[in-house]
């Protein structure tokens, strides 16, 4: 008997291939007491200047639930403030003089890492990564 042809699942693959990732900059990361979820928001933070909730869940593409429960710690240990907007509903966050201090020093170890595994991977390989990367992320808006 001869077993059925399994075609691959491409949400498998890709979350498979996000865990390993996720696991060699949470090492990195692990130096300076944040994971790379809490470093993406310290980082967009920062180039965004002040922003808001709504904001990082576009840039960052996460829904409410996942935002809030990552600003969680960082508000706690104050690397964010947060100051409320017109609307009350509405919160904009910042870097706090610790937090942009905390993002500037694990920056350091993040282009590290960014470093290492565009060498290990190749060009051709990180640029085909980085383009299937926002290929899927476009299909958000087609989606809806």
């Amino acid at each position: 008997m001869t077993k059925p042809v399994v075609e691959p699942c491409l949400a498998l693959s890709l979350r498979k291939a996000n865990r390993v990732l996720t696991q060699i900059y949470d090492q990195d990361m692990a130096a300076n007491g944040i994971k790379i979820t809490q470093f993406a928001i310290l980082r967009a933070v920062y180039y965004l200047g002040e922003t808001t909730n709504r904001k990082l869940q576009e840039v960052l593409v996460l829904d409410q639930t996942t935002l809030s429960r990552n600003l969680k710690p960082l508000l706690r240990d104050a690397y964010l403030e947060a100051h409320p907007g017109q609307d009350r509903r509405e919160k904009y966050l910042r870097l706090s003089k610790e937090g942009k201090r905390l993002f500037l020093q694990s920056e350091k170890d993040w282009q590290r890492t960014q470093d290492n595994l565009k060498a290990l991977l190749g060009e051709k390989l990180t640029e085909r990564l980085l383009s299937v990367g926002q290929a899927v992320v476009d299909l958000k808006d087609s989606a809806t």
